[in-house]
C-alpha cells in the first residue's frame, strides 16, 4: 500500500499538470507566430530596400565571373565589376594602365620627446598613415631620442597627399599617450634628405627623408616599389595570366581583402591586447586575418603572409598555449596596432585555441606555400630575364664566351655584407678625388693612410691583409685587426677588434660602395653586437665625389642594455667615422701635394 502511494506521488511530480501543459502549448504557439511575423516583416524590409554595398559588390563579382565563364572566352570586366582594378585579358595584347605615386618615408630619428612616464623618459613608438594606409614603427624602450632608422612605403593615387606622423607613449595597462604629431604635405614628385619637423607639442622634434614617384600601375616597377601582398599577389596573377574567380565567396564581409580569397582555415581563438580579444582567425593563401567583435566594438586584423618574419608556439598563461607571430621590419598597420617586446620587435599573439597545434600547422603550411608561390616567380622572372638576354645577344651577334659570361653573371647573387636595417645617416661631405682614387690612397693594399691614422690614435698591433675576391660577397674583402684603447670606466684600458671590410665598384668605376663591420672582443657585451657602416662614394666631376656614411649597432642577441649600447656605440662611431673622412681629405690633399714621401705624413686625430 505504501509503495502504491509513493509511486502514485512520483508521478504527479513527474508529469506536468493540465493546466502547465496549457500554458507551455501557449507560449510555444505565441513564439512561433513572433518568429513567423519577423520574418515576414524581415522579407518585405529587403524587396523594398535598396540592395547594400556588400550585396552590390557581389553581384557584380558575380556578373563578371559569368561573363568570362565560357570555355575559350575572354575574362572581361563590366563597368563597376572588381576587374575594372585588375583586367586579364587572356587575349589582348594590351591592358589598361594607370599612373600613381609611390610614397618612401624613412622614419629616421627622434629628439627632445616628452617623457610620458614617470621616472621622466619614455617608450615612443610611432604611427605613419596616408588615407587610410597605416604602418607601425617598432617600440624603443626608455629613450627620448629614439633612433629607428626604419623605411616604409605608400602608394597614392594623386598628388598633393598628406602623410601623418604621431608618436605615442607604449603602454600595457593604461591608455596609450600621444607624444605629438606632425602632418607632412607631398605636393609633388621629389627626393628630400633628411629634414626635422616640429611636433605638435611643447617639445620634440621628428627625422624624416620623403621620396615620391610616378609610376604605371600595371608595370613590374610599380609592384615592386609598393609593398603590400595584395600588389604582389596581383603581379604575380597578371605574369601568369589567371583570371581571377571567387568560387567559394569572399574572405570575410567586413575585412577588406580582395573579392577572389578564399577561407583555407577557421579557427575560434583570442587576440591578445589589455584583456583577451575573443574572435576568429581566418586563413588563406595570402593572409591571416582576425575579426572581434566584443563590447559592441568592432576590431579586424589584417596580416600579409609577406609580413610575418616567424611564428612560434608560446604561452599566455600556464594552462592556454598561444601562437605568437613577429612581423618583419617596418611590418605593421593592419587594423590594430602590433605589440612591441622588449628588443623592438613587434608581434601579434593568438591564444585560446581549441587545438593550438592544429592551427599552427596549418599557418606553417600557409607560410611555405606562400612563400614557394614567390620562390616559383622569381625563378620564372630570372627565366625570362635570362631568355630575353639571350635573345639580345644572338640579335646583336656578339662572341659565344662574352654570351656565356654575362649569363653567369646573371644568375650570381650575392649575400648582403651588412644589416641594412639597422643603418642610420651620420654624415654627407665631399673628397677631394674620384672613388677610385680613394680606394687606391685611402685602401689600397699599398696605401699607408690607416697605419698612420691608427698610430695617430695610439693604437697597437695593427695587422692589415691584402683584398681578395669574394664569392659570397661580390667585390673585394679583407680582414683588419688592431688593438684599441677604451675610453669608458666600464671598458678596460683597451680591447682586441676585428674589423672586416668590403669594397665594390660599379661597372664604369665612377660609384663605389664600401662597407665595414666592426667588433670589439673585451668590451662588456662585446659579442652582442656589430658595427656595421657603409659608405657610398658617388663621382659628382672630375676630381670630386660624394661621400654619404651610415652606421647602425647590429644586435646579435638581446640583452636588457641594447638601448644604451646603441645610443652610446652609435655615437661614438659617428666622430670616429667623421674623424677618418676628415683625415683621409686632409691625407689625400697632402699626398697630391707631396708626391711619393707620403709616409712622412701623419694624420692628427683628436681622440
Amino acid at each position: 500500500m505504501a509503495m502504491g502511494a509513493h509511486c502514485s506521488w512520483l508521478l504527479r511530480s513527474l508529469l506536468p499538470s493540465l493546466w502547465e501543459a496549457e500554458v507551455a502549448i501557449s507560449a510555444v504557439a505565441l513564439l512561433a507566430a513572433a518568429v513567423a511575423l519577423l520574418l515576414i516583416l524581415e522579407e518585405t524590409a529587403s524587396a523594398t530596400s535598396p540592395p547594400s554595398s556588400t550585396t552590390k559588390s557581389y553581384d557584380r563579382d558575380r556578373r563578371c565571373r559569368t561573363r568570362g565563364s565560357g570555355k575559350g572566352s575572354r575574362a572581361v570586366a563590366e563597368p563597376g565589376c572588381a576587374g575594372d582594378e585588375i583586367t586579364l585579358v587572356a587575349d589582348s595584347s594590351r591592358s589598361r594602365s594607370t599612373t600613381a605615386y609611390v610614397i618612401k618615408l624613412e622614419l629616421v630619428s627622434a629628439k627632445y620627446l616628452i617623457g610620458a612616464n614617470l621616472n621622466g623618459t619614455s617608450e615612443p613608438y610611432a604611427v605613419i598613415s596616408l588615407g587610410e594606409q597605416k604602418r607601425f614603427s617598432p617600440m624603443v624602450p626608455s629613450q627620448r631620442n629614439p633612433v629607428w632608422g626604419e623605411a616604409f612605403s605608400f602608394l597614392a593615387r594623386e598628388l598633393p597627399a598628406e602623410v601623418t606622423i604621431t608618436v605615442y607613449d607604449w603602454d600595457n595597462v593604461c591608455k596609450r599617450k600621444v607624444i605629438g604629431s606632425v602632418t607632412v604635405a607631398i605636393l609633388a614628385e621629389d627626393e628630400t634628405g633628411a629634414v626635422w619637423y616640429d611636433l605638435d607639442s611643447r617639445s620634440g622634434q621628428i627625422c624624416l627623408r620623403i621620396s615620391s614617384k610616378k609610376v604605371l600601375s600595371t608595370s613590374d616597377i610599380f609592384f615592386k616599389q609598393y609593398t603590400g601582398a595584395k600588389s604582389q599577389r596581383e603581379m604575380i596573377l597578371t605574369r601568369q595570366q589567371l583570371a581571377m574567380t571567387e568560387d567559394s565567396g569572399p574572405l570575410h564581409a567586413t575585412i577588406e581583402v580582395p573579392h577572389d580569397e578564399i577561407v583555407h582555415h577557421s579557427y575560434s581563438c583570442a587576440l591578445e591586447r589589455s584583456f583577451l580579444r575573443y574572435g576568429r582567425m581566418c586563413i588563406s593563401s595570402w593572409h591571416l586575418c582576425f575579426q572581434s567583435h566584443v563590447f559592441s566594438k568592432q576590431l579586424n586584423v589584417i596580416i600579409p603572409l609577406q609580413d610575418i618574419y616567424e611564428i612560434r608556439r608560446s604561452q599566455h598563461s600556464l594552462i592556454n598555449p598561444a601562437i605568437t607571430i613577429f612581423l618583419r621590419t617596418g611590418a605593421g598597420g593592419h587594423g590594430v596596432s602590433p605589440l612591441c617586446c622588449q628588443n623592438g620587435s613587434v608581434r601579434y599573439k593568438f591564444t585560446s585555441f581549441w587545438n593550438r597545434n592544429r592551427t599552427f600547422r596549418a599557418l606553417e603550411t600557409a607560410l611555405q606555400s606562400y612563400r614557394a608561390t614567390l620562390e616559383a616567380e622569381k625563378q620564372m622572372g630570372s627565366h625570362l630575364l635570362l631568355k630575353g638576354e639571350s635573345m639580345n645577344v644572338i640579335s646583336s651577334r656578339t662572341d659565344n664566351i662574352k654570351t656565356e659570361d654575362r649569363r653567369i653573371g646573371l644568375t650570381i647573387t650575392f649575400q648582403p655584407f651588412i644589416n641594412e636595417h639597422v643603418l642610420v645617416d651620420i654624415t654627407s661631405n665631399t673628397f677631394p678625388g674620384t672613388p677610385e682614387k680613394f680606394f687606391t690612397v685611402i685602401l689600397g693594399d699599398d696605401a699607408m693612410f690607416f697605419q698612420q691614422y691608427r698610430n695617430a690614435r695610439k693604437d697597437t698591433d695593427l695587422k692589415l691583409s691584402k683584398w681578395h675576391v669574394s664569392d659570397e660577397y661580390g667585390g673585394n674583402v679583407r680582414e683588419v685587426t688592431f688593438r684599441s684603447l677604451c675610453h669608458s670606466p666600464l671598458c678596460p684600458p683597451d680591447t682586441a677588434v676585428t674589423e672586416l671590410q668590403h669594397a665594390s665598384f660599379s661597372n664604369d668605376k665612377r660609384n663605389l660602395i664600401y662597407e665595414t663591420k666592426q667588433q670589439a672582443h673585451d668590451v662588456p657585451f662585446g659579442s652582442y653586437f656589430e658595427i656595421h657602416c657603409r659608405w657610398s662614394l658617388r663621382t659628382t666631376s672630375s676630381s670630386t665625389c660624394q661621400v654619404d656614411i651610415k652606421i647602425g649597432v647590429n644586435m646579435k642577441k638581446w640583452c636588457i642594455l641594447q638601448s644604451k649600447i646603441k645610443s652610446g656605440v652609435t655615437e661614438e662611431y659617428r666622430r670616429e667615422v667623421c674623424e677618418i673622412l676628415e683625415a683621409a681629405s686632409d691625407y689625400d690633399v697632402k699626398a697630391e701635394s707631396n708626391g711619393p714621401n707620403r709616409e712622412d705624413i701623419v694624420v692628427t686625430s683628436s681622440a
